[in-house]
């Protein structure tokens, strides 16, 4: 469907985007903001929007602002379009359409007058209409060259903001092909009958004819275009593309009276009587010289275009054919960099000069030899082209020639190849696309020799393996066919292997790349001598793209005949170029990782997060710790927790509300994430951790790997949702440890180092459950019985016999139960192990699997011994009290005020304080006095002035005794 079609035609709702405010605006250089205001006025009044209304108002009241004494703010324009575009949808409208034309000049002010020209608000609008959904705003802008262009001249700090506000578009480039331009150039040139032309059409050796055109076609259009010369005819246009403005320079090249330009060529220049005049490269060098030299020396390039400069000045003799030699050496290799095998080869420099006079041929020679002999040109042996160059002491066609003889030219190709040019990892682009993770394949070259140890080295984070054979002969192709079809390869789904039938040239490419290497590497003199550096440089970078080139034509290529692709032992017939290679990676991503979740968030879902993606996880789940009943886990706004919060758990509706609260639940039934597969192989884990603990980080390598291949971003947080799912029948452990508060400070701990961290679960069925409610009981807490929580009762009990006297917890003064009590719950390790198994076996009972009925009688003996036993453990202390008690009445013989009863405590500290107070004063002695002291202390109660006496006389308090202490005593 056209662009146009696109714009006119309805949608479901019977709308069109005709229906769209346009704002149209044509650039000037002048402030943007300014210019948006105004073309919002109008555009809104065209399209039946009141002056009264509000928005039109707001617009016309920043209008009367003086931008020189305070600049408007990208906001301020942003939520006026926002406004607009709310005004629009109650007039009946769809949206609003903003076009900036000749963006440029906007830019170049900004450029210049930075405080007034706010290229921000670009910015700023193209952020709102990327989140502008139900009234949408469309933004379209066009620009004659770069946007990064028109901030060259800028600081890199500057330029580092520039590049911010560039990336929140979209670039479409609107190049015309080869052939269009061709065929306009033709039509742009009128003929008479009497023109006398000749068949200049491009030999086919030169291999730059436009894949999309036959050779008739191509030599048809050439000549349309006499009397530029073909080379000229197919650089005019990326040169015009590059440095100037397209067609519009074109246009003035070819029809007005410029400089040098094809008017001023015409006028000038004569037919020799073989030929018409034909305007050259050396022509083309020029006219654009004359006309856009600041152009030129400004633009990447520059230092190219100087080096022409350069060589002429450094010709001794100027005359026609060194000077076009130079210049067309030039013009080629810069304008090379764009065009496909356009380079100064000896040939096509013969040809772009050949003037078809007498002596041509002798003449052309003699000059490139002087020229390479002067070192103003030199050769390039890898590509077989001329480049200038601004002269050196060292000879490096000498020195490659040395290199040749000591590198070793015989070696394993594919070794040199890993080290002279490593490969990068491929993509699985489309699978990246539609689950959000970024999944790549390792690349290897590999040989009959090596191909089981490539193999099976491992590929350490990568995805899968692409293995690129390289034979040198018929034998190794059979020999690794014959290896790839065996069973071990059969079961390695996530590998890929490539077999050429031949390699070609390549074993030369990178001998010569080596030798570049070994001049390199073994040449002390290149380091006073930049010109021989820069030189072997530039050369070795074309090398290693020639290698590459030939690398692609060899595995990329698309002649099925020159390459067999195999997976699991197969051959695969669709592999036919690079495109169609990196979709069966895709597939085969799709076929290891079946199980795979879809989550886009491309912050989150990483092997290794970034610093900012690490605090908003730890948010997050601070945020599923403590508010999980909340909607949104009560996060507000939208930082960077909340986008994750989304992508893994609102989407997933796993954070969801369920008869009106909020909580975490299994994934719904008809979540397109597909993240059920994660949350039902954590669910099976948990069944493991039934048996025994089990170690996190296992779960997180299950994970990891196929069929789930999950990251370890997103691991922390899925976990967590599961664990709090099922919290009540969960126990964590930190080293060996049990841990009772599920808190943050555990959480951090456990996303730095989950190889510390075990898991277990128990589930309260059955006997169980009943046991647990006892439990809560005997302990006087409650319990909802929907939703038990075993930790809950566990660990009071555990904390109630910790936090007992010293005294309680190594006397040998109990009965067995409480002794045995004491000790299996001191050293609890798992709250499932302590209530069912080791408790009932203290005391006799068998242990309380899951599995066995419920049994009221056996419960309640149960219960009746633990109360014991933890009476006879929480009176421990009184006891000890008691008993010394007792030893003050027998030590003082204190009578009672009854016969029949021991004193009571009143009467026992009356009567002690009654006879020390006349001793208190009289007495000398430090111990005698300090006991007197704690005898008359008042303000206690019974129990701790009992105490300070026993601590005083015992030089130790009560609580801490030992059985021999009480003895003592």
């Amino acid at each position: 469907m056209s662009l146009h079609e696109r714009f006119t035609s309805t949608n479901g709702n019977g709308h069109s985007l005709s229906d769209f405010c346009p704002v149209l605006i044509s650039g000037e250089r002048a402030p943007l903001s300014i210019a948006l205001l105004r073309g919002l006025e109008k555009g809104l009044k065209t399209f039946g929007i009141s002056s009264n209304s509000s928005v039109q108002k707001k617009i016309t009241q920043l209008l009367k602002i003086d931008v020189n004494d305070t600049p408007l703010q990208a906001s301020e324009i942003t939520n006026l379009f926002e406004s607009a575009t709310r005004a629009i949808k109650r007039k009946g409208g769809q949206g609003l359409l903003l076009v900036i034309d000749e963006l440029g000049k906007f830019l170049e002010y900004a450029a210049q007058s930075p405080a007034q020209g706010d290229v921000f608000v670009l910015q700023t609008l193209a952020e709102f209409a990327t989140r502008s959904e139900q009234t949408p705003l469309l933004f379209l802008t066009i620009l004659h060259q770069a946007f990064e262009q028109y901030a060259n001249k800028f600081a890199k700090s500057q330029q580092e903001e520039w590049a911010k506000v560039q990336g929140r578009f979209e670039d479409i480039a609107f190049v015309e092909p080869t052939e269009q331009v061709l065929r306009l150039i033709g039509s742009a040139i009128e003929r008479t009958s009497e023109d006398k032309e000749e068949n200049l059409s491009l030999p086919n050796d030169f291999d730059l004819k436009p894949n999309q055109l036959t050779e008739d076609e191509f030599g048809e259009l050439l000549q349309n275009c006499l009397p530029l010369h073909p080379i000229v005819a197919l650089v005019i246009d990326p040169i015009f593309r590059r440095f100037a403005q397209n067609e519009r320079s074109l246009f003035a090249f070819l029809s007005s009276n410029e400089p040098y330009g094809l008017q001023d060529f015409l006028s000038t220049q004569h037919c020799n009587g073989t030929l018409p005049p034909l305007f050259s490269v050396a022509n083309l060098y020029d006219y654009l010289k004359a006309n856009m030299e600041h152009r030129l020396y400004a633009s990447h390039s520059g230092k190219k275009w100087a080096e022409i400069d350069s060589a002429l000045d450094r010709l001794p003799d100027p005359s026609p054919m060194p000077t076009q030699l130079i210049k067309t050496i030039g013009v080629l290799n810069i304008i090379g960099e764009v065009i496909p095998n356009l380079k100064a080869s000896e040939q096509l420099l013969r040809y772009a000069l050949d003037d078809n006079t007498e002596g041509f041929t002798g003449e052309f020679e003699t000059v490139l030899a002087t020229l390479k002999k002067r070192s103003i040109a030199i050769y390039r042996r890898y590509n077989k082209a001329y480049v200038l160059w601004e002269g050196s002491d060292i000879d490096i066609e000498t020195k490659l020639r040395e290199a040749e003889g000591r590198i070793d030219t015989k070696g394993a190709l594919a070794a040199d190849l890993s080290h002279y040019l490593p490969t990068r990892p491929l993509v699985a682009r489309r699978h990246l696309f539609e689950t959000g993770t970024l999944r790549y394949f390792a690349v290897r070259y590999t040989d009959l020799e090596n191909f089981d140890a490539d193999l099976e080295e491992p590929i350490e984070d990568a995805d899968g393996l692409v293995l690129y054979a390289l034979p040198t002969n018929e034998y190794e192709v059979k020999g690794l066919s014959e290896k790839v079809s065996s069973t071990k390869l059969i079961e390695r789904e996530e590998v890929l292997i490539a077999i050429p039938r031949a390699i070609g040239m390549l074993q030369d490419t990178v001998t010569q790349l080596a030798s570049l290497r070994w001049v390199s590497e073994n040449t002390p003199e290149l380091a006073g001598d930049a010109v021989a550096r820069d030189e072997l440089s530039v050369q070795q970078v074309q090398a290693e793209r020639e290698v590459s080139n030939r690398l692609t034509a060899i595995f990329g290529g698309s002649k099925k005949d020159t390459c067999t692709w195999y997976h699991k032992g197969q051959s695969i017939d669709t592999i036919d170029s690079q495109g169609t290679r990196n979709a069966y990676l895709s597939e085969i991503c799709d076929e290891v990782y079946n199980e795979t979740p879809t989550i886009q968030n491309e912050l989150i879902n990483r092997r290794k997060i970034s610093g900012a993606a690490t605090t908003a996880r730890k948010k997050l789940i601070q945020r599923m710790l403590e508010d999980g009943d909340k909607k949104d886990l009560g996060i507000t706004g939208y930082p960077a927790e909340m986008s994750i919060y989304r992508s893994l758990l609102w989407n997933t509706g796993i954070h969801r509300e369920t008869d009106g609260v909020w909580g975490f639940h299994p994934p719904k039934p008809d979540d397109k994430n597909e993240i059920e597969h994660t949350w039902t192989a954590i669910e099976d884990f948990l069944e493991k951790c039934e048996g025994e603990r089990q170690l996190i980080s296992e779960l997180y390598k299950d994970l990891m790997k196929p069929p789930y291949g999950v990251r370890r971003g997103p691991l922390p947080i899925l976990l967590c949702a599961v664990i709090l799912h099922y919290k009540t029948e969960i126990a964590l452990y930190e080293n060996g440890s049990f841990i009772a508060d599920w808190s943050m400070p555990v959480f951090e701990r456990l996303l730095k180092a989950p190889q510390l961290f075990e898991l277990k679960r128990f589930r309260l069925v059955g006997i169980r459950a009943d046991l647990f409610a006892q439990l809560l009981q005997a302990l006087n807490q409650s319990v909802e019985t929907e939703n038990p929580d075993l930790l809950t009762a566990v660990t009071p009990l555990i904390r109630s016999v910790a936090q007992l006297p010293k005294y309680t917890l190594a006397t040998q003064e109990l009965s067995d139960n409480a002794k045995n009590l004491r000790k299996v719950v001191l050293n609890a390790r798992e709250p499932d192990e302590l209530l069912f198994k080791q408790l009932p076996e203290i005391f006799g009972f068998r242990a309380f699997d899951a599995q066995i009925a419920t049994n009221a009688q056996l419960i309640s003996e149960f219960f009746d011994t633990l109360r014991d036993a933890l009476f006879h453990l929480e009176r421990a202390y009184e006891v000890l009290l008691n008993s010394i008690e007792q030893t003050l009445v027998e030590a003082f013989t204190l009578t009672p005020s009854r016969e029949d009863l021991r004193p009571s405590k009143e009467d026992l500290r009356a009567d002690l304080v009654k006879r020390a107070e006349p001793l208190l004063a009289v007495t000398i002695g430090m111990e005698l006095k300090g006991f007197l002291v704690q005898v008359c202390s008042g303000g206690h109660d019974f129990n701790s002035w009992l105490e300070a006496i026993a601590t005083y006389l015992a030089k130790k308090p009560p609580a801490s005794w030992l059985d021999v202490d009480k003895a003592q005593f």
